[in-house]
Formats: C-alpha cells, structure tokens, sequence
C-alpha cells in the first residue's frame, strides 16, 4: 500500500462512519415508533382485581376496557347516569382518548373509577415491558392517585375472589 492510498482510506473514512450511522437511524428510528404499541394487551390492576385490555381506538387514540376480573356480574352501581347503574362492568371502557406523547407516556383521556362512579383525567407510562404506571387526577396530575399495573399473561379473564 502506498502513500497516497493510505491517504485516501483515511480521508474515506469519516464519510463511511457517517454512511453506517445514517443506515443505523432508520432501524433505531424505527424501535422508537413500537413503543406505542409496546401498551396494547391485557394489563393487571394494581390490586389483582381486574384486567384491563388496552387495545386502538378507531380514531387512533388508545382505550382500555374492563376484560375481566374477580367478578365478572359486578354492575356500574355507581354511575352517576342512573340508566346505566344496572349495566355490567365487563366490557366497558373505562379509559378513553389516550394519545401517545412519546417517551413512553401517554396523556389526553380519561379514566372511569367504577368504586365511585368518577371520571378524572388520565396518564400512563410505561415503567418498563411489564409495568404501566396509571395516574387518574383532577385538574393537575398532582392531585390524584396513581396505580402500577402489570402485564397479564394468564388465559383466563376471570380472577379468584380476593
């Protein structure tokens, strides 16, 4: 090898660093984008008294609704629209308008608390593949309780009596 090539190759180099970090960002830009769908699945309430399915909305938002739990004919006693206290708690959608913030979180809904019949404002955030942070508020996010939910990997959607 020569002078001059050698020359050459080190004056190539940056530009080849810079062509495989450019063919990298696609792939890495691309694990970004999966973490909004890293949520959807069923997902353990922090008390093991209820699984929650989070699925897509067809307006791209994401939802969640009561799939099943430790009682199974519990009625939305406590709704505050009368007409609907005689409905099952299965099936319904108790968090609504979730919009990906990226990073993990999740903002913009709402989530029904069916022990009071409330709705409060909604985050959720992704602690990790198997936990999601939930926090239902009033007003501001320090006014309000959060919950860690767990991914579920059970088969059955109805849980033993706690």
């Amino acid at each position: 090898m020569d002078s001059n090539s050698g020359q050459s190759a080190r004056r190539c180099l940056p530009a080849l660093l810079l062509l495989v970090a450019a063919l990298g960002l696609p792939a890495a830009a691309g694990a970004a984008d999966l973490a909004p769908t890293q949520i959807l699945g069923n997902w353990l309430t922090e008390h093991h008294d209820g699984i929650i399915e989070i699925s897509l909305a067809a307006d791209g938002t994401y939802q969640g609704r009561i799939a099943g739990g430790n009682a199974p004919q519990r009625r939305d006693a406590h709704n505050p629209d009368d007409s609907k206290r005689d409905q099952l708690l299965l099936g319904q959608f108790i968090v609504k308008g979730m919009k990906y913030d990226g990073e993990g979180k999740w903002s913009g809904g709402t989530i029904y608390d069916p022990d009071n019949g409330r709705s409060y404002k909604c985050r959720w955030e992704l602690l990790d593949a198997g936990r999601l942070q939930v926090r239902g508020f009033i007003g501001f996010s320090l006014l309000g309780r959060s919950q860690v939910w767990t991914r579920y990997q059970g088969m059955s959607m109805t849980l033993p009596p706690r």
